[in-house]
C-alpha cells in the first residue's frame, strides 16, 4: 500500500536555528514534520556549551531587536529569561580601545588631533557615490573615507575573511557597519537618543543560559520527538526534478515528500546522486566558507572587561574577536569568575586549523598579557573547539556563482533552501525565524490547496 503524499512529513535537514524555526513554525501550521541533525545537539553553529562550570557560546551571538513580530515569538518561547543587555564594544588599537561603533567624544579623547582632522576631512570632502561599489575596499572608501576605513575596518575584514579586500564583494560587512558614516556619527555626537541608530548604544536581546537556549527552546516547543540526531545525510536520491530519498550515516534511506535544506549549498551538491554536471561541480568548489577555531578560557576574577566584544584589527595579533559571555548573563559563569572566547578564523588547509591545544592556550595567554589583561596566573580552565562553515565568503563574483548554484538546485520542485550556508549568504537569527515563518506559511498553503483538490476530484 503506498503512502499518501500528504501524510508524509515536511524532512528538514539540519537542526541548527533555520532548521528548528522552520520545524516549529511547520508544527504550528498543522504540518507533520521530523528534523534530521548530524551532531548530537541541536543549534547547528549557534550553540552553548560547558566548559565545567562555565558556560559559553560558538561564537558571539547576540539576538537583535528587529523585527517585532519575531521578536515576540522568541520571547514567548524564553519568558523571563530572554534580557535586553546593554554591553558596547571595543576596538584594540595601538594600546588604545576604542568604543565600537564609533563615538565622536570617545576619539576626540583617543585620537590625535591631526587624525582626527583627516578624518573629518575625508568625510566631508569625499563625495558618496550612488552606484554600488565593485569590491569591499572601495565601498569602505567611499562611505567612511580612506582613513576611517584603513583604520579600523579593512585590516580587520581581511583577517576575519582571509581575503584581499579588492577581492571581497561589498556585501560581506552585513549591516554591521551601520552608524560608521557621518550622518549617524553627528547624531551620536548632537541629536536626541531619538534620531540615534538603534544598535549605536550596544543594546540586544540576550538569554540568561546563553545563545544556544534560543535552540533548545525552539526544539522544546517542537517537540524533540520530531528532532533525529546523530542522523548525518550521506545522499540525496533525485529523478532530475524531485528529490526522492535521503540516506543518513551511509546506512539508512528515507523516503521524502517535501525537504527543506539548511545543509551548505556545496555539501548538498556533493551529495546529489546523481551527481550534478561536471560544470556544476567546479562551480561548487569555487566558492569557500570561512571556519573558526575557539579558545575558551575559564578565568577565576569576577570580569575581565565591561565589553560585549573587543576586535583586534592588528594583523601581528592571530585571534579577531575576544567575547566574554559573562557581560552578556552572569548566569555563564559561577560568582567571581567568568569565562572569554577567542575567535581564530582559518581555513581548513591552514596551520591554524591543526593547531595544538597547547599551542592555541599559549596564544591566547599571550594575548591577554599583551593587552594588559592578565598574566594567565588567573586562568582555571581551558577548552578549544571548531566551528566549520561559520561564514560563507562573499568574494567578487561569489554571490552571481552562488545564484547559479541555487538556479540548478530550484529546479527539484519539491527541495527548499533556507539559511546563511545553505543561500550562502551573511544574515542573522531573527531573519531566519522570519523567513522560517514565511516558508511554512507556503507550505501549509500548498498542502491546503492540494488537500481541496484531491476532495472536488473525490
Amino acid at each position: 500500500m503506498s503512502t499518501n503524499p500528504s501524510d508524509m512529513p515536511i524532512t528538514v535537514l539540519g537542526a541548527g536555528p533555520a532548521g528548528l524555526a522552520t520545524g516549529l513554525y511547520a508544527d504550528r501550521q498543522g504540518m507533520p514534520v521530523r528534523l534530521l541533525e548530524a551532531a548530537d545537539a541541536v543549534g547547528g553553529n549557534a550553540r552553548t556549551l560547558r566548559l565545567g562550570p562555565f558556560r559559553y557560546d560558538t561564537g558571539a551571538h547576540r539576538f537583535h531587536d528587529k523585527n517585532d513580530e519575531i521578536t515576540a515569538d522568541v520571547k514567548a518561547l524564553l519568558g523571563d529569561d530572554l534580557r535586553r543587555i546593554d554591553a558596547p564594544s571595543q576596538i584594540c588599537w595601538r594600546g588604545r580601545r576604542i568604543d565600537f561603533p564609533l563615538a565622536p567624544v570617545d576619539l576626540l579623547r583617543k585620537l590625535p588631533p591631526s587624525l582626527l582632522a583627516r578624518i573629518s576631512w575625508e568625510q566631508l570632502s569625499i563625495p558618496r557615490v550612488s552606484t554600488d561599489a565593485d569590491h569591499f575596499r572601495e565601498m569602505a572608501h567611499q562611505s567612511y573615507g580612506p582613513t576611517l576605513a584603513d583604520l579600523f575596518l579593512l585590516n580587520y575584514t581581511e583577517k576575519l575573511w582571509g581575503a584581499d579586500a579588492e577581492r571581497l564583494s561589498p556585501r560581506v560587512a552585513g549591516d554591521r557597519l551601520e552608524g560608521l558614516d557621518l550622518t549617524t556619527f553627528f547624531l551620536e555626537a548632537f541629536g536626541s537618543s531619538k534620531g540615534k541608530a538603534r544598535h549605536l548604544d550596544g543594546s540586544f536581546y540576550y538569554p540568561k543560559h546563553g545563545y544556544g537556549q534560543i535552540a533548545e527552546a525552539t526544539a522544546n516547543a517542537l517537540g524533540r520527538d520530531h528532532i533525529r540526531t546523530g542522523t548525518r545525510i550521506t545522499s540525496i536520491a533525485h529523478d532530475g526534478t524531485r528529490v526522492e530519498a535521503v540516506t543518513v550515516n551511509e546506512t539508512e534511506t528515507i523516503d521524502v515528500e517535501t525537504v527543506v535544506s539548511t545543509l551548505p549549498l556545496t555539501l548538498v551538491l556533493r551529495l546529489l546522486d546523481p551527481a550534478p554536471p561536471a560544470e556544476i561541480q567546479d562551480l561548487a568548489s569555487s566558492i569557500r566558507f570561512r571556519h573558526l577555531r575557539l579558545a575558551v578560557l575559564g578565568l577565576d576574577r569576577p570580569r575581565l572587561t565591561p565589553n560585549a566584544s573587543l576586535y583586534f584589527p592588528s594583523r601581528h595579533v592571530p585571534f579577531t574577536r575576544l567575547y566574554e559571555p559573562t557581560n552578556r548573563s552572569p548566569d555563564m559563569a559561577p560568582d567571581d569568575q567568568t569565562v572569554v572566547v577567542l575567535e581564530l578564523p582559518c581555513h581548513r588547509d591552514d596551520a591554524a586549523w591543526s593547531r595544538s591545544a597547547d599551542t592555541l592556550r599559549e596564544e591566547a595567554r599571550a594575548l591577554l598579557a599583551a593587552q594588559g589583561l592578565t598574566d594567565g596566573d588567573d586562568i582555571v580552565a581551558f577548552d578549544h573547539h571548531t566551528v566549520p562553515f561559520a561564514y560563507p565568503i562573499l568574494e567578487v563574483g561569489a554571490e552571481k556563482t552562488a545564484e547559479r548554484l541555487g538556479n540548478y538546485l530550484d529546479r527539484f520542485e519539491n527541495l527548499h533552501r533556507l539559511g546563511r550556508s545553505a543561500n550562502f549568504t551573511y544574515t542573522h537569527v531573527h531573519n531566519l525565524y522570519a523567513r522560517a515563518k514565511t516558508l511554512a506559511s507556503r507550505l501549509a498553503s500548498g498542502e491546503r490547496e492540494r488537500d481541496r483538490s484531491t476532495a472536488a476530484r473525490a
